[in-house]
């Protein structure tokens, strides 16, 4: 059965719910801080987001770390070319490395940033692998939700189907 299709406010054409232009034209786009145990406003829908924010958080502060304890692990192989004995070869591991290179160690200058560079390894970490892991409800305008819709084609002796949609 074809959805019902009501004329929409602004720059859309259509759209496959009825939304009544005042909450339409006045209402913000996302509304992310609601109380779960309150009704769902008129003309909201919720909607599960992936948590970009802690993503692209996380995924910088462990970049940046442990890009820094790679070149530092790096400098030490190379300067131990002559020996063979990496001193610092621990910090190629993520998130472990500094921990172990910190018992490793006998200068408060290097345990002051082993500490630093772990806590940070850690923490982007975390941030990272919780921001994959969950997603967060938010409420966005009905007239903004995305719809999917397939269409069969025919025409000059070509058939198919037409898949469009907004995301």
């Amino acid at each position: 059965m074809p959805q019902p299709v009501y004329p929409a406010p602004l720059s859309q054409e259509t759209q496959s719910t009825f939304v009544p232009q005042s909450v339409a034209l006045s209402g913000p786009e996302e509304i992310k801080d609601f109380d779960g145990t309150r009704p769902i406003p008129v003309g909201y829908t919720p909607v599960q987001r992936p948590r970009r924010h802690l993503i692209v958080g996380g995924a910088v502060t462990f970049g940046v770390s442990y890009g820094l304890s790679a070149f530092v692990a790096a400098i030490g192989e190379d300067s131990s070319r002559g020996s063979g004995n990496n001193e610092v070869a621990a910090l190629w591991i993520p998130v472990a490395g500094p921990f172990l290179q910190l018992a490793q160690t006998e200068s408060a200058t290097g345990k002051f940033f082993l500490v630093g560079l772990g806590g940070a390894q850690v923490a982007g970490a975390l941030m990272l692998y919780y921001g994959m892991t969950t997603t967060q409800r938010v409420l966005v305008r009905n007239d903004l939700v995305g719809s999917l819709m397939i269409t069969p084609m025919a025409g000059n002796g070509a058939s198919g189907m037409a898949l469009s949609g907004r995301f």
